[in-house]
């Protein structure tokens, strides 16, 4: 019996952070059981391991803190860790325990952690309850006749799948555009003119909240809604990102009833 919705969360961020530091080479998800009882509950080890380019030691304590990166040419290269550790140590903590590392500067790195779970006899799929009840019964309605435009920015691959599959079960007739990075975003929403922008807050280089602001100097922004896709909701994070100019948020990972209640509001479906 476990928090799935949590349980992802972290899972997402700690193979985002090994894709974004892997150029090359490979990572693999384990998990395995480490210890269990009859009939009362099961330790289990979830580990995402890296041969990317690893974390130096005097680095490895802080990344684990919020608002605190490895290093400012992390940042600007790759876009930092984010606050996507920090989050995930803090989910982790309400279950008692806590995220570990690994690492060898230059080789690759392996961050762990261990949950204890109870265990249910029931076979039955217990299923999480998630998103609005105001929006339980409403579904996306899409005329024919109109095909929005939406244009991701988003650095992390695995999360653009995400939002496009997403974006897809929920808007089939939408045209999605995509950005990797703030440059390609500034761009895309010139020459494309969306309906609406979903907007990655931690890029390399250009981030969400730079992006949007050039974005807004634009004539042609003041009536797009820019959603802004965050690591996790922080104190004072959701007047950041309405101060940069955006118009709302959702948190990653991205859930299903959240975006949906995001498109029939913004996009007045």
């Amino acid at each position: 019996m476990a928090d799935p919705l949590r349980l992802k969360q972290i899972l997402v961020n700690l193979i985002s952070n090994a894709l974004k530091f892997t150029p090359e080479g490979k990572i693999r998800l384990s998990i395995k059981e480490v210890s269990h009882s009859e009939n009362t509950f099961s330790k289990l080890e979830f580990s995402v391991k890296d041969t990317g380019i690893g974390i130096k030691k005097e680095n490895q304590k802080k990344i684990f803190y919020s608002f605190v990166q490895e290093d400012n040419s992390t940042t600007r290269r790759f876009g930092g860790t984010g606050l996507g550790l920090a989050i995930s140590n803090q989910l982790l903590g309400l279950m008692k325990s806590k995220l570990e590392l690994k690492s060898d500067f230059g080789k690759g790195s392996t961050f762990f952690f261990t949950v204890e779970l109870k265990k249910v006899k029931s076979k039955k799929v217990i299923k999480n309850k998630v998103g609005d009840d105001s929006f339980k019964n409403k579904k996306v309605n899409v005329d024919d006749n109109r095909n929005f435009k939406i244009l991701i920015v988003e650095d992390n691959k695995i999360n653009m799948l995400l939002s496009k599959t997403l974006l897809k079960k929920l808007v089939p007739n939408c045209r999605i555009v995509e950005a990797n990075n703030g440059d390609e975003a500034v761009l895309q929403f010139k020459t494309e003119q969306p309906d609406l922008i979903l907007m990655d807050i931690q890029m390399p280089e250009k981030n969400g909240y730079e992006t949007t602001a050039e974005i807004r100097n634009l004539n042609t922004s003041e009536n797009i809604p820019i959603i802004a896709l965050t690591a996790g909701i922080m104190l004072g994070e959701k007047e950041k990102c309405l101060e940069a100019g955006m118009n709302d948020y959702i948190s990653k990972p991205i859930i299903e009833a959240e975006l949906e209640q995001k498109l029939i509001q913004w996009l007045q479906l």
